[in-house]
């Protein structure tokens, strides 16, 4: 049990209690193209080292996904958090990251402008209060201090090179 309390330690709230559940967003406006879809947040659930939060689209459209998941792989690299995140629009894998303390935030990959791997410009990005809300969670683990400039892959701007 003494890895289990280090583990916790990680966080100002433990991912093996309830309260950490109701700091992700209720709900994400994200922009699809050029559509704007509304998910609000159907389940979180925390397997082992994985946070995942799913979130259900507020309405169905023909030939659109109607599930979009957050996956947060929480790992200990010398006593410091850092998380690997992934975000899925349906099967597609739209954005993946790293996040080190306070605010190092590494791009693997994205989806939308001048991305290597949809060079066809086709955005998928957040709406500035669902990042904003997106950026609150984050923060919440101890040692974050992430800002919507460290997020300029995700904002809905053609602001962000690699």
């Amino acid at each position: 049990m003494k890895y289990l309390k280090l583990f916790e330690g990680f966080s100002q709230f433990t991912m093996y209690g309830e309260k950490w559940k109701d700091q992700a967003p209720n709900e994400l406006t994200i922009i699809k193209d050029k559509e704007i879809r509304k998910y609000h947040r159907e389940n979180t659930d925390c397997i082992g080292d994985l946070v995942q939060i799913n979130y259900v689209a507020d309405s169905i459209v023909y030939g659109d996904p109607d599930e979009m998941e957050i996956d947060i792989y929480m790992i200990n690299i010398n006593n410091q958090l850092k998380l690997n995140v992934d975000i899925t629009y349906g099967d597609l894998v739209v954005s993946e990251f790293s996040i080190e303390a306070p605010h190092k935030v590494s791009v693997i990959q994205y989806t939308s402008y001048h991305s290597k791997f949809d060079p066809s410009n086709t955005v998928f990005a957040f709406e500035d209060e669902s990042l904003e809300a997106f950026i609150a969670f984050l923060n919440n683990f101890d040692g974050f201090q992430l800002t919507t400039d460290d997020f300029k892959f995700l904002d809905k701007r053609d602001n962000y090179s690699q």
